[in-house]
């Protein structure tokens, strides 16, 4: 009996010469996809040939590209999409109508057919949904608006490959069926209301009765069920298994269960993701770009150079920034892996030769090996760009407006997120003057509607900053939610206004040190707040003293949460509480009616002279009565003031409750 498994023989050559590269990359900085790609053309059957055959491992790939849509349809919402501005969808739209454009005009000028330069067009319209938004997960910028815009071009273009494929069939076959099509349109639009009815009134009930099972079995298993139902449901309409998972994950977004579900999920997609970006690296034929090594490149660097020109040019008039077009154009600047099902089936239905295909694969498989380096270069250079070429006209409307004389003190709130609307209510009931900067057309006009003082423009840009006077503001609290542009904001407004107080907000700690050494004076991580409010929880649990508590919390912010993060020194926090908790403290415990020790004297509850935890007042009116108290009976409204440790302290309290 033959007990090999040729899967799991690939499966262990991936993840043992995966190991390696990533552990390479990691240490100069590169991201872990592109450690994966390269893992890829190492071992693929174009490097040392030690996985020959790349079925095994595109099917866990598959399976990857699937889990991997389905947890970023987890982390968005479909309320947060159905709110995303029109001109990003219009965009999506031009973007893939000008590149398929673009694409037919280039192929017939390179001498190919009719029908060979069309599908090439739509090859290229489409970009990698799964590199791009996997690169956005590991950025920190799928909940940003560009990140949004990215995501929301990304679903656009997978729902454009149902027509393309459409066409694709009817240039193979060479006629129309206007009955297929109509068949097809009617089932898409079947599925998305059948989905939406699903989402809305069905699976809110099965999902609070699966919980209510408290079987983690079952609530894994009814997750699994749902995924593999939605992309079964959207593969019998004609759309893709990825564009199914995305789907599934937004209809489980919006229920309040989607955190529990995205844990359970995790591990699987985490291993199962990663091997799809190691089929991409086996694709790449290394030996065909080295003999054709010009003509690769350049139409390599072409496409990416087009696709991202394009949407620059389709965005920019909409109103979209220069910095966010290109650095969003850059992200989908590649060729997606569902582009090469259109080419398969244009050279299966003899349209494109075999050449002209591996051209394609080649530079396709080139612009998706290269696409996690562009994405990390991208946002320094739309900002160079933004900053050379990007003051455009702006509108009367939405103009930075100032007022001829700015009361004191004024602080200035970058960014009216959750953050920034939270800060300037306080200051408002405060009555401190404030306004706020912010980049969102839109949303300024909401601000100012509401009468609150706003001025459109970017923070990063200097003369913004210069044209609202910056240097009159006394205090600026920056609310951004890109650790990109929050950097570069401290870094210009520090320049600007040394003796500026800023306040900036961060996702991580480890962004502290650097936001502080480019000019923040106090530097807010999101993640380490919850730390310390545990931490205050406890030092109150052991009955320290508000100003003590208030010490040690002022001590470790002081210390960049130095204290909180000491991985290295597992004592460091013992040491340092421990003397505090050794000291005596003076408790004062008031006598409720309610209390069950009324009627008892106070050496029946154990308070005897010499004990860690002694009477040393009682107070009863406005009187204290005399020593000793042993024999003191307790009455209502009596002050019983204890001295002790906080462990006696801790323990006397409880003989009252």
């Amino acid at each position: 009996m033959n007990h090999e498994i040729p899967m799991l023989n690939d499966l262990l050559v991936v993840i043992l010469f995966s190991l390696p590269v990533l552990f390479l990359f990691r240490r100069i900085g590169l991201s872990p996809v592109a450690g994966f790609v390269a893992a890829g053309v190492l071992i693929g059957p174009h490097g040392l040939g030690l996985v020959s055959s790349l079925d095994n491992v595109e099917i866990a790939a598959e399976i990857g590209v699937v889990l991997l849509l389905f947890v970023v349809g987890l982390e968005l919402s479909l309320t947060g999409l159905m709110k995303t501005p029109w001109r990003i969808y219009l965009t999506a739209i031009l973007q893939v109508l000008l590149t398929s454009a673009a694409g037919f005009v280039a192929g017939r000028a390179l001498g190919l057919a009719t029908g060979a330069a069309l599908v090439t067009g739509f090859a290229l319209a489409v970009s990698s949904s799964a590199i791009v938004l996997k690169g956005l997960v590991d950025k920190g910028e799928l909940r940003t608006p560009l990140g949004r815009g990215v995501v929301t071009i990304c679903v656009v273009q997978d729902f454009a490959i149902v027509p393309m494929m459409l066409v694709v069939s009817i240039l193979v076959s060479g006629q129309a069926d206007l009955n297929t099509i109509g068949i097809k349109v009617i089932k898409v639009a079947v599925l998305v209301a059948a989905l939406y009815l699903f989402a809305r009134f069905i699976l809110p009930a099965l999902m609070s009765w699966m919980v209510g099972m408290r079987s983690p079995e079952v609530f894994l298993l009814f997750t699994i069920l749902v995924l593999l139902g939605t992309t079964w449901a959207t593969s019998l309409a004609g759309l893709s298994l990825a564009l199914g998972a995305f789907a599934a994950g937004l209809i489980l977004s919006e229920n309040e269960y989607s955190a529990q579900i995205l844990a359970e999920i995790v591990p699987f997609h985490s291993l199962f993701s990663s091997l799809f970006f190691v089929s991409i690296g086996m694709l790449l034929n290394l030996e065909f770009v080295m003999q054709h090594l010009a003509p690769v490149l350049a139409v390599a660097v072409g496409v990416i150079l087009a696709k991202m020109l394009i949407i620059v040019i389709v965005s920019t008039p909409l109103g979209i920034s220069l910095r966010e077009s290109m650095q969003g154009g850059f992200y989908l600047a590649q060729v997606g892996e569902f582009s090469f099902l259109l080419m398969t089936a244009a050279l299966i239905g003899n349209l494109i030769s075999e050449t002209n295909f591996q051209y394609f694969i080649a530079a396709s498989s080139l612009s998706l090996a290269v696409t996690p380096l562009i994405m990390q270069l991208a946002p320094h250079i739309a900002w160079y760009a933004h900053s050379r070429f990007g003051a455009g006209v702006k509108n009367k409307q939405d103009a930075p407006t100032t007022q001829p004389s700015r009361p004191h003190p004024a602080v200035l709130i970058i960014g009216y997120g959750v953050n920034g609307r939270n800060v300037a209510r306080v200051l408002r009931e405060a009555g401190i003057h404030h306004e706020i900067l912010e980049y969102n057309p839109n949303t300024v006009r909401d601000i100012r509607a509401s009468g609150e003082l706003a001025h459109y423009g970017d923070a990063t840009r200097s003369e913004v900053l210069r044209h609202i006077r910056f240097t009159e503001f006394d205090s600026a609290v920056i609310a951004i939610p890109e650790a990109e542009a929050t950097r570069r904001a401290v870094s210009i407004m520090r320049s600007l206004h040394p003796d500026v107080y800023l306040l900036a907000r961060t996702r991580f700690v480890t962004e502290v040190e650097q936001l502080q050494k480019l000019g923040a004076n106090v530097v807010v991580p999101e993640e380490f707040e919850t730390s310390l409010r545990l931490f205050s929880e406890l030092l109150t649990h052991y009955h320290l003293p508000p100003h003590i508590i208030a010490v040690q919390m002022d001590l470790v912010r002081r210390r960049s949460y130095g204290l909180l993060r000491s991985d290295d020194e597992p004592g460091s926090l013992d040491r340092a509480l421990q003397p505090l908790l050794m000291k005596r403290l003076v408790e004062a415990v008031p006598i409720a009616p309610d209390c069950k020790q009324i009627g008892k004297t106070l050496g029946e509850l154990g308070f005897r002279e010499g004990e860690r935890c002694s009477v040393i007042s009682v107070i009863r009116g406005s009187r204290p009565l005399p020593a000793p108290y042993e024999d003191n009976v307790i009455a209502v409204n009596d002050l019983i003031v204890l001295y002790g440790d906080h462990a006696a302290l801790d323990s006397a309290l409880k003989r009252f409750h």
